[in-house]
């Protein structure tokens, strides 16, 4: 189990299609390069003092949003899962169904 500390939010992001929509196969190498530009993902764990600098509170984000984190912004955890850790300023969006 992975907990985040302090202000940092864990975020999965999405998956890269690893074949485009025409059928080309994307080399490994750009695949890696494009994981860390994504930009879209799910919170997973939110840290106790999220927010609280900046007078929001741990609320602001809860897990199961989707968000959009800066680019370039986290640190992989779990490649597997495709899990990164990132800070609360990271987090510039929450979509919402409305």
């Amino acid at each position: 189990m992975i907990k985040p500390v302090l202000h940092r939010i864990l975020v999965q992001l999405e998956d890269i299609d690893e074949v485009t929509e025409g059928g080309i196969i994307i080399a490994k190498e750009l695949i890696k390069k494009e994981r860390k530009a994504v930009e879209k993902g799910t919170v997973v764990a939110i840290g106790e003092t999220c927010f609280e600098a900046y007078g929001g509170s741990k609320d602001t984000v809860k897990v199961g949003d989707k968000v959009l984190i800066a680019q370039y912004s986290g640190k992989e955890v779990d490649k597997e899962k495709n899990i990164v850790v990132c800070n609360d300023e990271d987090i510039l969006v929450i979509f919402s169904e409305d």
